[in-house]
């Protein structure tokens, strides 16, 4: 393969089916970093690794007439695996009410669901919302710290852009549901 590795896009997550020899060489490459392609459904192609150090996880799924099992594998990246780290959270869908409450919940921040729109014009605002390479989801990275998202509440709260409930009352969020994003 003539790509590079720089030149190789970051992915967090992948799972494949196939045998014995498919699976054992594809875990190889993801361990030692290797950039592979991916194809879309729609055809378009690009060549993505996993990164430094990526953490794989092999099973096996005994199919009806089949002889040996179906080999599967998932493997996902450092930066997927880092729960940690404080300043970024990957999030398998873009509906903004999701990250919101993401958001809040993750950071234990005194929020309301109404507050979301200009929190995430804000963040947006400052590039701090950015899409993860993938199909089937539209995933998004948000690179904010727990301080940072108070200081922009408190600045939200001086400026007036947001406000209070004005009952003291329990905050309701709305139910979630995410959906499979068709191509």
């Amino acid at each position: 393969m003539a790509e590079t590795q720089e030149s190789a896009c970051p992915w967090n997550l992948i799972s494949v089916l196939g045998g014995d020899s498919e699976i054992g060489a594809l875990a190889a490459a993801f361990t030692n970093g290797d950039p592979f392609t991916v194809i879309d459904p729609v055809g378009k192609e690009a060549i993505v690794s996993l990164g430094e150090r990526p953490l794989c996880f092999r099973g096996s799924i005994m199919v009806a007439g089949r002889k040996r099992p179906l080999r599967h594998l998932v493997s996902c990246s450092q930066e997927l695996a880092d729960t940690q780290s404080d300043g970024k959270l990957l999030l398998v869908s873009d509906d903004e009410l999701f990250i919101w409450s993401s958001l809040v919940r993750h950071y234990g921040l005194p929020a309301t669901p109404e507050w979301g729109t200009w929190m995430l014009s804000q963040l947006g605002r400052e590039r701090r919302v950015h899409p993860l390479l993938g199909f089937g989801y539209g995933g998004v990275r948000v690179s904010a710290t727990r301080k940072y998202l108070l200081n922009l509440l408190r600045k939200g709260l001086r400026g007036r852009h947001l406000i209070f409930p004005p009952e003291n009352r329990p905050v309701e969020w709305p139910e979630i549901q995410l959906t499979k994003k068709m191509v």
